[in-house]
């Protein structure tokens, strides 16, 4: 069972009361028989509410894409930091009941002006909010910019965002952090008043719980922050799988409002215990100027 339009992720509480979430529920054949035309009764159900049914209706085996909607309004549904536990329950005609459950985070809308940015797990993209209730839909376009290749040329972040991309992705140099903060807050002002977002890194410095505290709690209220980036290829560099899922449990503590990301390098090196701290997996492709003549694959 997938939960929400948004799937997985936080659903703004400022968000218009017209919203709503979709479950989209996959019911597979069961054991025993042919059960294609039968039809089963559906109940979603918010245990916050007191074991409350905010949504019914009927589906039939095999039966996907079926929307039962709820609005996100009181009595139903209120603001909260913690994860609010939904349940659908399938029924069918001899009485025999099946169960499963997710998490939906209902988030309140964040203290001062910020950016809010949201995962649209069915169409792509992110969706990003500032000031107001408008959401805006963001491609994220990029390449990692090193603080050298900015501070040669006064000029360069300008034609960076004139060729048409849109997120500002700076690696931070070795060691601790490895970033000016100086430097990098006129880099991020600049960057907003080019209409560019944050991308932020810390591959440095993620396994360091007070580095990530300190880093988040600076840059989490920027108008232009878009999201979070933590482990680069760490399972080619085999740093600890369960790293990544710290890191995230530590930055979704400090920052609900933007969602994290994480690039791999392997094909499949313990790559469910990395992403499983992650809600973007990135991938390294290379597809500019790579010399292929040592993958007999690509030949």
């Amino acid at each position: 069972m997938k939960a929400s339009r948004i799937r997985g992720q936080p659903w703004n509480s400022g968000s218009s009361v017209s919203d709503q979430i979709d479950f989209d529920a996959h019911i597979i054949q069961v054991a025993g028989g042919n059960n294609n035309n039968e039809i089963l009764a559906v109940k979603v159900i918010h245990k916050a509410s007191g074991a409350e049914i905010i949504s019914h209706g009927t589906i039939k085996f095999n039966e996907t894409g079926k929307e039962f909607p709820f609005p996100l309004t009181k009595p139903f549904m209120k603001a909260s930091q913690t994860p609010q536990t939904i349940t659908l329950e399938l029924t069918k005609a001899d009485g025999k009941k099946f169960t499963t459950s997710t998490t939906l985070s209902y988030l309140p809308n964040p203290r001062g002006p910020q950016s809010v940015t949201r995962i649209d797990s069915i169409y792509g993209g992110l969706q990003v909010r500032t000031n107001g209730p408008a959401w805006e839909t963001v491609f994220p376009y990029s390449f990692y910019i090193s603080g050298g290749w900015l501070n040669s040329d006064p000029g360069n972040l300008k034609r960076f965002r004139d060729l048409g991309f849109n997120v500002l992705h700076i690696v931070p140099g070795g060691g601790g952090m490895g970033y000016d903060f100086d430097q990098l807050d006129a880099w991020f002002e600049e960057a907003e008043q080019l209409g560019l977002w944050i991308m932020y890194d810390m591959r440095h410095s993620f396994q360091t719980p007070e580095y990530v505290r300190y880093q988040v709690e600076r840059y989490k209220s920027r108008k232009n922050m878009l999201l979070w980036y933590t482990a680069d290829e760490p399972d080619g560099h085999e740093i600890p799988p369960s790293s990544t899922s710290r890191a995230y449990t530590h930055i979704k503590s400090l920052d609900p409002y933007h969602p994290i990301s994480l690039c791999l390098n392997c094909q499949n090196y313990h790559f469910q215990a990395y992403t499983a701290g992650t809600d973007i997996i990135m991938t390294d492709t290379y597809p500019i100027g790579v010399n292929t003549s040592f993958s007999n694959k690509y030949q």
